[in-house]
């Protein structure tokens, strides 16, 4: 089904943001807290979008109607 091959594609999407936040992380912070928050920003709200995304997704899925095969 093409919603679930958006899902999963919209899955890796977020886990490959939320390695890039880490290594972030790991690079400036305990160091450079205040550089860390400003570089953080466009990770975070494309997460957020990307969580959005799969919300929507997921209810899609749940409320799609099987197809008889």
């Amino acid at each position: 089904m093409k919603t679930e091959l958006i899902l999963t594609q919209t899955v890796e999407q977020l886990e490959h943001m939320n390695e890039a936040l880490a290594a972030l992380r790991r690079e400036l912070l305990p160091g450079q807290p205040k550089k860390f928050a400003i570089l953080a920003e466009s990770p975070l709200e494309e997460m957020r979008r990307l969580q959005a995304e799969v919300e929507q997704l997921t209810t899609q899925i749940a409320t799609a109607t099987p197809v008889a095969a």
